[in-house]
């Protein structure tokens, strides 16, 4: 294991690598399977004309991968958009983030696979945080949502955690839970809170649910509902605090928000940044508004913090996106994402054939740095998720994910199509 610093990152153009502050500067998401055994009702995997992938990382590339990456990573994620406990090279990557001494590393799963194994795998590298997602505080809640998952076989595995970690005597890894925000399950999260707390949970995330077109879910996008969603994570925040539970949340919905609103008062396809809605990267017509309960410069120190980027905490900042300069996403099959939500869906690089200097300073991350400091957004990053980098004051961050898919399809192939790939969302 080399301890040498591998590039040297310290004229660098700010288009190209970022001005060296720490040897470890990258995230890094890793996807080693591209399948999960659940179809909730909000994800991918859930809609009609899903394909599943069915590439497996092996464990040549795996070693390549984190060789190239590990070194130089702060923060490695061995999870992204699928189920990692279905890949089988997961301990052997456990293992090298231990080898590689990567700072904080962590994975996120549905638990079905938890096994004693794993779970003390996890325990010998001493990896810092378990995620296991859940949505919803009851069991009825829960089973509507986590396709075919069940509650209580979830319950044993918060159980069997803590009592593996109380036999080997380690905190590590601390345990994490991740709940998608909606409509069905906002009044439930004082609830959840509860119970998680009860199950020995010491961190809660809490994530607005990105709307995925073809779903049919789209009324259950809290941006229908702002008030409540604001009161509601108020509640909890008070509520984790006196169970002990680090909360990490959304910004509330500023108290003007609103859309385009149906007959009945939905917000059923929240409008896009060309169509008047503003850039989830910026405001109204590029404009850098504060709203009452928004603060742009709070929000991106928020965000950079969830991230874990070097970034130190400003008054202003002169970008609205830090991932091109501080992460990347790799696929099972090698391809790079600059983001994990990169709806567009064109790759960055192969590190089946490149290495990672190859693909960080090739011509598509410069041109994707370029467009942020110029604040010239393309339609993935105009209408960003807000489950990512979208901005909650800004519909744009609500808007269908199928459509950006779609539009950008129709420039790259000439085509026409009604709807983006599905196995693509």
């Amino acid at each position: 294991m080399s301890s040498a610093i591998p590039y040297s990152f310290g004229h660098a153009s700010p288009l190209s690598m970022p001005t060296l502050r720490t040897r470890r500067f990258l995230r890094v998401k890793l996807d080693m399977v591209g399948r999960c055994q659940l179809r909730c009702i909000m994800c991918h995997f859930a809609h009609p004309e899903f394909q599943e992938n069915s590439v497996t990382m092996d464990h040549e590339l795996l070693e390549k991968v984190a060789n190239d990456l590990f070194p130089i990573a702060n923060d490695v994620v061995l999870s992204s958009s699928a189920e990692p406990l279905l890949a089988d090279a997961l301990p052997r990557a456990l293992e090298l983030c231990r080898e590689h001494d990567v700072p904080s590393f962590h994975f996120s799963t549905n638990a079905i696979g938890l096994t004693p194994a794993i779970i003390n795998k996890t325990i010998d590298v001493q990896m810092p945080v378990l995620t296991i997602s859940i949505d919803g505080g009851t069991k009825e809640t829960f089973e509507e949502i986590r396709t075919p998952a069940k509650w209580d076989k979830l319950m044993s595995r918060f159980d069997r955690l803590r009592e593996i970690k109380r036999e080997r005597g380690s905190i590590f890894p601390v345990v994490s839970a991740t709940t998608v925000l909606m409509r069905r399950t906002i009044r439930e999260m004082p609830t959840l809170v509860r119970v998680m707390a009860d199950k020995g949970v010491e961190r809660m995330n809490f994530v607005h649910m990105g709307v995925i077109g073809g779903l049919g879910i789209e009324n259950e996008s809290l941006v229908n509902d702002p008030k409540l969603s604001n009161d509601t994570l108020a509640e909890c925040r008070e509520l984790c605090d006196e169970l002990g539970i680090m909360a990490t949340m959304p910004f509330p919905f500023p108290e003007n928000f609103g859309g385009s609103i149906d007959g009945e008062g939905q917000i059923l396809d929240a409008a896009r940044s060309d169509e008047g809605g503003g850039s989830a990267m910026g405001a109204e017509d590029g404009a850098d508004v504060d709203f009452d309960t928004f603060s742009v410069a709070a929000f991106m120190n928020h965000k950079n913090k969830e991230f874990l980027f070097p970034v130190p905490e400003k008054t202003h900042h002169n970008r609205r996106c830090y991932f091109p300069w501080y992460y990347i996403h790799v696929n099972p099959d090698g391809t790079v994402f600059p983001c994990g939500s990169w709806f567009e869906f064109s790759t960055f690089g192969d590190f089946k054939t490149q290495t990672f200097r190859e693909i960080w300073t090739g011509e598509k991350y410069k041109q994707l740095r370029h467009e942020h400091v110029a604040m010239k957004h393309r339609d993935v990053c105009a209408n960003c998720t807000v489950a990512n980098m979208g901005r909650p004051d800004v519909l744009a961050s609500f808007s269908h994910r199928a459509k950006i898919k779609r539009e950008w399809a129709e420039r790259s192939n000439g085509t026409s199509n009604t709807e983006g790939s599905a196995s693509d969302q």
